[in-house]
């Protein structure tokens, strides 16, 4: 068979379709808030290892020494010790997603610009359909050649490795994350996250178990509150919406202004909120609940993304000749590393909120 003829060199073809591949759009698209908030708190890429086949993490889940009670200097001091950290263990996880383009292709496209244009389309389509899958596996899980994912959703009955959020009150949560259970240590602030069931009657208890929650989850924050986001499914934020708006009042600065009692640029108690389209459903395999609100502290749970050689957060490589007698080259999106977790105690699932 003859070799691949080509008539766009692979440095042009690479250079012009990964920057096409930035501004990824086609009428498939919906909004990945999980990867927005990530890229707003941490940067685009961030945090990132550098190296590693396992990453080791610890908490800290005991003391290490007891106290003596002095009073005249002679007592003797309790110099009984013992160790504080327990370890959690992650495989970094990694999925690739291939764009090819053949010779023939090339030669019916008629010239270098259709082909390029063929290739920046094709590496657009694959671009937005990584980040739509990456960020379904985040908020529900369950997506094909993820399996080694963790995922947020924690309360379906499949995911009892991989998910880090359950719809289980504190003390009966029982999830093993990197060979940490939450159920051993679920006597701890941080080691289970926050629940509430909003019992399929949002105007009853919506409002109550948010700001529950929320209040729940900012006494135990890890760090500074401007990592705390909620993630919601729509008829979450309709039914939050259609609750306080009874009590909303509008008004106007200027001439130039108008009102606008539909304005969706919503908070709760001071945390900014935003609709996915993955929240998970009582419809799923293993799901017995409607995910209704995430609240997710950005400080203590993150994607940590993986970097050595190639950069794992959806880097594309250059376009390079498969060979073998194949006229075609291919070129692929990556995407490398693992949900990490840090704490539990400020972030919250609350549940059965569809409901008005």
């Amino acid at each position: 068979m003859p070799t691949t003829s080509l008539t766009v060199d692979n440095e042009l073809l690479s250079a012009t379709s990964i920057e096409a591949a930035r501004e990824a759009r086609d009428v498939r698209h919906v909004t990945t808030p999980f990867l927005a908030e990530l890229a707003r708190f941490h940067g685009e890429g961030q945090p990132s290892k550098g190296s590693g086949h396992k990453w080791i993490g610890s908490f800290q889940t005991g003391d290490h020494s007891a106290p003596t009670r002095r009073r005249t200097g002679y007592e003797q001091m309790n110099l009984s010790f013992s160790g504080v950290l327990s370890p959690m263990v992650l495989t970094p996880a990694e999925v690739s997603y291939p764009i090819g383009i053949s010779a023939v292709e090339e030669d019916l496209n008629g010239g270098d610009l259709q082909t390029i244009e063929l290739a920046s389309r094709r590496a657009k389509a694959v671009m937005g359909e990584a980040k739509r899958q990456f960020e379904k596996q985040m908020i529900q899980g369950g997506v094909a050649q993820y399996e080694d994912w963790n995922t947020l959703n924690g309360a379906n009955s499949n995911f009892t490795t991989k998910g880090l959020l359950e719809a289980a009150a504190r003390g009966s949560q029982s999830n093993v994350i990197g060979g940490f259970s939450k159920s051993t240590h679920s006597a701890l602030p941080g080691a289970n996250n926050q629940f509430f069931d909003i019992g399929n009657s949002f105007n009853t208890a919506g409002l109550v178990g948010l700001y529950r929650t929320i209040i729940a989850a900012k006494a135990r924050a890890t760090d500074d509150l401007s990592g705390l986001t909620v993630i919601c499914s729509e008829k979450g934020m309709e039914n939050y919406k259609r609750t306080i708006q009874a009590n909303e009042r509008y008004m106007v600065s200027s001439g130039a202004e108008g009102l606008d009692a539909a304005n969706m640029n919503l908070m709760i108690a001071g945390v900014p909120a935003h609709v996915s389209t993955h929240m998970p459903t009582s419809s799923l395999d293993g799901m017995t609940q409607d995910l209704s609100f995430y609240l997710i502290d950005l400080n203590a749970i993150y994607c940590c993304w993986s970097k050595v050689i190639r950069d794992g957060y959806f880097s594309m490589s250059d376009f390079e000749n498969v060979g073998n007698g194949y006229q075609v080259r291919v070129a692929e999106i990556l995407v490398r590393g693992q949900l990490w977790v840090e704490s539990w105690g400020s972030s919250a699932v609350l549940a059965n909120g569809e409901s008005f």
